[in-house]
Order: structure tokens, then sequence, then C-alpha cells
């Protein structure tokens, strides 16, 4: 990435976008792009998966496209410190430090793996991501990742209070809104209603291939797609690219 020149900085509300849509955007990888089209603007985007599946990579993916078309990305990471999640994202060549360092991406740290949880932390917590939300009108995605240990302690009640919300609140302030969760974290009927109420829907899994592990990606809902048909494609993640996009054949063989 080339970084302006100290002589060249300007503010960030004086920054020109040309040929920027704020209705949409994609993940600046042009094979996934091709699969699955632009991500409207506003929607709920849930990213679901088993362990090591590639949630985070495929939401950090599309928080790439998002800055690289001139939109600023909140994220917030339950899974890592800042240091950590910057050097993660670069050694998958999504090198983000220039936006981090002039304010197009925050990122905010909830350490949640050593509380002591109960529901009225768990409520609590969903009440913080709403705010969030709602005192940082600049911002135009949120990304949650992961939103597993709070949903696994929160009321099913608690829960489908906070997805109606923020249905509300996306489709009111014109955002966008990235959450990455683990199956396991609701019931079969709780996973059902929250499916309903999200615009794109990633379901992720992982498939042993020969010596390799594979993981597949399916796309049964995205809201304004072109093609009608759900989406499925496998990935590898790798280290120049980000995600690889695997051929059908190669995937299968």
């Amino acid at each position: 990435m080339v970084y302006p020149q100290q002589k060249g900085v300007f503010k960030l509300s004086e920054r020109l976008t040309v040929g920027i849509s704020k209705k949409e955007f994609t993940s600046s990888n042009s094979e996934l792009d091709r699969k699955i089209g632009p991500i409207k603007i506003p929607s709920i985007v849930l990213i679901e998966g088993p362990n090591d599946s590639g949630k985070s990579v495929l939401s950090q993916q599309y928080v790439y496209g998002a800055l690289q078309s001139g939109l600023r990305v909140y994220y917030v990471t339950t899974e890592s410190g800042y240091r950590q999640l910057l050097k993660n994202m670069e050694d998958v060549s999504f090198d983000v430090k220039y936006y981090f360092l002039t304010g197009d991406l925050k990122i905010a740290e909830l350490h949640v793996k050593e509380l002591e949880w109960k529901r009225d932390l768990a409520k609590k917590f969903l009440d913080l991501i709403i705010n969030l939300i709602k005192n940082n009108p600049t911002f135009d995605i949120f990304v949650i990742d992961s939103l597993t240990y709070i949903a696994t302690y929160a009321s099913e009640e608690d829960i489908l209070s906070f997805f109606t919300d923020v249905r509300n609140l996306v489709e009111e302030e014109n955002k966008t809104l990235i959450i990455t969760v683990h199956t396991h974290a609701f019931t079969q009927e709780m996973m059902l209603r929250i499916r309903s109420i999200c615009d794109v829907h990633f379901l992720l899994s992982i498939k042993e291939i020969g010596d390799r592990m594979v993981r597949i990606l399916q796309a049964p809902k995205i809201k304004g797609a072109i093609k009608s048909t759900s989406v499925i494609l496998s990935f590898e993640v790798d280290t120049a690219f980000g995600i690889k996009v695997l051929p059908f054949s190669q995937a299968r063989a």
C-alpha cells in the first residue's frame, strides 16, 4: 500500500471519493465478488459457522473492501486485541494500518472470555453494541466478531429484541452490520428466526478433501442479488490473496 506524503495529508471531511456509491460495497476480491456480488447498504450480514471455518477472515475481507471503497468501519472484536487483529489482517494481505491511523478504521476490544457470564451481563453487552452504533454516526460499516459468547448466555427474548432493534437501527441510520457467530450459539428454531431478520446469510463449513481441509461458503440469502439461486463455493485462506476461491474441479480433487 502506498501512503500519502505528509505534505499531502488532508482532513477526513475533505477526502474525495470518485465513483463511490454509499448504497453498496464489495469485498475487493474479484472472484468472490463475481460469485456473490455487492453487499447492499443498509443491511445485516450474518456469518455463521464452526471453529476455524473462516468467519473472521470473511468479515475482514469485506472490511478491507469497504475501506478501499471509501467507507468507514467500526470493528468490535472479542477474539483478539487490536494489535493482533491488525497483524492477522496483514498476514493475509489486508494491510489496513493506514486506515487505522487516519481513523477510517476504528477497533474496539470486548474482553469477554474471562468474565463470569450471567443473563444480565449478556444483556448489557447487547445494549452496548446498539449504543455503539447509535453513538458513531460517521461510520458506515459495523462488525461484531464474534457474538458467540454474548449470545450463548443471553436469553432468547433478549437476542430477538437485539436483532429487532438493530434491524430498525441500520435502516434508520443507513448502516451495514456484519455479525459473526458460531452455529451452536443458538437453538435451531432461534437460528431460523435470526436468519429471517438478516439481509445476507453466509453459512461456512469445513470439508476434508484428500489430505487438505477446504472451507465451504454457502450464501442462501443475499438481499438484492442478481441471481436468485443460492451461492455455493469453496475457498482457502491464502497469505497472498486473502480468500482464494477454488475452481470447482480443484475443490473436488
